[in-house]
């Protein structure tokens, strides 16, 4: 390591934050491309001046071939819960090695990775998820060196990032020290909110399932003797939001727990099935004989199920939106 007098080397870094390749919720990984830039002052480190070419607001410098990095001391950082790594190489791999008067050195490479991100399904599709994404050093502790971004302007995001069901933003935090080991190691971390669009759920899912409880429950107002129609209305809507039901739980994990959106499809196909199931008790009340009392029977079921079903939305959509 460079030397620093006894006190931790301050190593700063910035990042800019390229792509959001994809949001995977089955897999609960996230991946992005950015360009991680670290600067660190090494005093062994003392260049010709007829080779600073270049300068910028940090100093004159040289530019180095990324290849001579490995006879410098290099940060031993890694990204945390990392699945995979790519580095979009061409001939040479996408990194620079910048050498300052000053004897500042600027390491920067770009890179896209999938990391792990725990997700939270309970307010399904109206989630917010939070995805930390860490460089750590892997054997170098806190007194060793600290990690420290570089002021937020010197970080920047790409404004064309472009989401298909979620808006985002990007936080940064340092001073992070991992809290796992017996040593404490430096690290940084990125984090990004991620906030789901519910307009494609809308279109896609609501809409849809509530146009088949009204057809269920026009259904009521066939005659019981026609029992084709009623019939074939009933299960083709029950057959056809089972499905749905089935085609939305396959865009997020097999969870334990019941989320918003399960408990929007399991009403749904609740009042369709009671539509299906007061044609049944009508139908055999007929055959008894008591078709006054079926007759009853229907008209409090054609007032109440669509009464019954405004007031599930009444408290079901303050709950979505809250």
């Amino acid at each position: 390591m460079p030397p620093t007098n006894g006190e931790p080397l301050l190593i700063e870094a910035s990042i800019n934050l390229r792509n959001i390749l994809d949001v995977s919720e089955k897999q609960q990984l996230i991946t992005i491309e950015t360009t991680l830039r670290l600067f660190w002052q090494d005093k062994r480190v003392r260049p010709v001046s007829k080779y600073l070419e270049s300068s910028d607001a940090l100093g004159v410098y040289t530019t180095l071939n990324p290849s001579m990095a490995k006879k410098f001391w290099m940060p031993d950082i890694f990204i945390d819960k990392a699945k995979d790594v790519r580095k979009p190489t061409y001939f040479t791999q996408p990194a620079s090695l910048r050498v300052y008067n000053h004897s500042l050195i600027r390491y920067s490479s770009r890179m896209n990775y999938d990391v792990a991100c725990i997700m939270d399904f309970h307010r399904f599709p109206v989630d917010q998820q939070s995805c930390e994404i860490k460089f750590e050093s892997f054997g170098h502790s806190s007194k060793q060196f600290q990690l420290k971004w570089k002021d937020r302007s010197a970080s920047n995001v790409n404004p064309n990032i472009n989401l298909a069901q979620f808006s985002f933003k990007v936080d940064l935090k340092d001073e992070y020290a991992t809290a796992n080991y017996d040593i404490s190691y430096p690290g940084l971390i990125m984090k990004i909110h991620l906030k789901r669009e519910v307009g494609y759920h809308i279109v896609q899912t609501y809409i849809p399932s509530t146009v088949f409880v009204i057809l269920a429950w026009l259904s009521l107002f066939i005659q019981p003797e026609s029992v084709p129609g009623r019939v074939g209305m009933g299960m083709m809507t029950l057959l056809t939001l089972t499905a749905m039901f089935s085609s939305v739980r396959q865009n997020v994990p097999r969870v334990s727990y019941v989320s918003l959106l399960d408990i929007w499809m399991v009403i749904c196909i609740l009042f369709v099935f009671i539509a299906i199931f007061e044609f049944i008790f009508v139908t055999i009340l007929i055959k008894n004989g008591k078709k006054r009392l079926s007759e009853r029977i229907e008209k409090t079921c054609q007032i109440c199920i669509p009464v019954l079903f405004f007031v599930f939305n009444i408290f079901y959509w303050p709950n979505l939106i809250l």
